[in-house]
């Protein structure tokens, strides 16, 4: 007897990487290969998709390493050496979106040397990025620019966004972006500027600045 059953499984996979929702970018610079970062600059960009995933085009990370290749320069200097590294996740349970992380640290030399001509070949990345993905933005509140600034030092640093305390904050109208001062109970020091290209807040580079001593007494018996 031949069966009429019917092949219940899905037209398409179940096991899938999905779409991407999000791509977020983390650019570090270093004095030598295997030495501590002392700045990093971070984006967060959304894209814009829709409803229906089935209809999303395969993402493709080429346009992201096209837009970060002035990265490895600063003016007329030649490409500096870099590591890079990608990940990608998604899941198929909940609202939370399919992303695509890219950390990237470039050698630059010493601090002198890493002069802002760097800082500036990143923002141009990011506007590269921004334009592409077409995602303007308002300028953040002061109460959202601390949360910004307090969770870009522990996604650079490793640090506890809850052991920050804040040591200083200025509010640059103009530019649409806030500097915000932050000191771990260990005494590291974060300079942050959130909105760093064109105001956008999720923007943010975070220079560790330096360590300072703590005491938890002064003076003795």
């Amino acid at each position: 007897m031949t069966s009429d059953a019917v092949d219940e499984r899905p037209s398409r996979p179940l096991l899938t990487l999905g779409r991407v929702d999000l791509v977020r970018v983390q650019v570090g610079h270093r004095a030598l290969p295997d030495g501590p970062v002392f700045q990093q600059f971070l984006l967060d960009l959304p894209l814009a998709v829709a409803d229906d995933d089935r209809v999303q085009d395969p993402f493709d990370e080429a346009w992201v390493l096209a837009a970060l290749e002035p990265v490895l320069h600063a003016g007329d200097a030649p490409p500096r050496h870099y590591s890079l590294h990608t990940h990608r996740w998604h899941t198929s349970w909940g609202p939370s979106p399919g992303a695509f992380d890219l950390g990237l640290l470039v050698t630059t030399g010493t601090r002198a040397a890493a002069s802002d001509a760097w800082g500036d070949s990143v923002c141009r990345a990011f506007r590269g990025l921004l334009q592409a993905a077409g995602r303007p933005e308002a300028p953040a509140s002061r109460d959202a620019a601390v949360l910004r600034a307090r969770r870009s030092a522990a996604t650079a640093y490793a640090v506890d966004p809850d052991a920050l305390s804040l040591t200083a904050e200025e509010h640059h109208r103009a530019e649409g972006s806030w500097t915000v001062g932050l000191r771990t109970t260990a005494g590291d020091e974060y300079d942050v500027l959130v909105g760093l290209v064109d105001g956008y807040s999720r923007s943010v580079r975070v220079r560790h600045v330096k360590r300072v001593e703590v005491f938890d007494s002064v003076g003795s018996e």
